[in-house]
């Protein structure tokens, strides 16, 4: 948002007073530390630019939960050989 912003040539305090928020709640949402839904419409609307709005927001007809198909088998590892820990391991054993 703030490269848009710079690229049009607009200062945080023209924006913030065309959104009608604080120029603080602009910082905020440009360097991503959050803010809220009504400020991110309000700056987009003062950027002229509302009509990517859809691209915020994830695309409904495919579901988080859907599995992808694997191309193959699921990989696991190898089930290792259980420890033998009567003797203590030495040089030259050939283990």
């Amino acid at each position: 948002m703030a490269a848009y912003r710079l690229s049009r040539n607009l200062r945080q305090e023209d924006v913030a007073r065309e959104a009608g928020i604080s120029r603080g709640a602009l910082v905020r949402i440009e360097g991503g530390a959050g803010g809220s839904i009504d400020s991110l419409i309000r700056i987009m609307q003062a950027l002229g630019i509302e009509d990517r709005l859809e691209y915020l927001a994830p695309d409904g007809r495919r579901s988080p939960l859907d599995t992808k198909k694997a191309p193959g088998p699921r990989q696991r590892a190898r089930p290792r050989p259980p420890d033998d820990d009567s003797e203590p391991w030495r040089w030259g054993d050939g283990r």
